[in-house]
């Protein structure tokens, strides 16, 4: 009886392993993108992030500092003041919020910010909608409000 017992549990262990060997690999789902724990995890991360971004005012700050430089702006572009401040309206700088980048994006250009004064490298990709900054050691994509995605082919003359 022991013996029947014992072959009994270890074919329900190898059975249970089987199972957890499944959900761990790759191809069995349990770390793949489309599962709904790897989901949960991306979102939490993501709000977590949109937090933090909120919470240390860095976007009023950049507004600010768009707003600010507006005349400059507008001297250095040969764009009326009018124009700027429309563009930088547009720019929905409140209405950025950090994402997940789909694995269908495909990059179709990078900007370096070296030539800026920043450390940090801005990507764009076939698809409008999203942007990503890679800057202080962090790597973060917005999701790009639609009146901004209007300016990003203007990029290419940053560089």
């Amino acid at each position: 009886m022991k013996k029947v017992l014992g072959v009994f549990c270890g074919l329900i262990a190898l059975i249970i392993l089987a199972c957890v060997g499944v959900l761990i690999t790759a191809d069995g789902g349990l770390f793949k993108d489309d599962n709904p724990l790897e989901q949960f995890a991306n979102d939490t991360k993501t709000s977590l992030i949109n937090t933090a971004i909120d919470a240390s005012g860095v976007k009023g700050t950049i507004k600010n500092e768009l707003n600010s430089r507006s005349e400059q702006i507008a001297q250095a572009t040969g764009m009326s003041q009018e124009q700027v401040n429309s563009a930088i309206n547009d720019l929905a700088i409140d209405d950025w919020t950090a994402t997940t980048l789909p694995d269908t994006a495909t990059p179709t250009a990078s900007y370096n910010g070296e030539n800026f004064g920043v450390d940090g490298t801005l990507t764009t990709y076939d698809d409008p909608s999203y942007v990503t900054v890679e800057a202080y050691g962090q790597t973060i994509t917005f999701d790009v409000p639609a009146s901004a995605q209007a300016y990003l082919p203007y990029l290419g003359y940053l560089a």
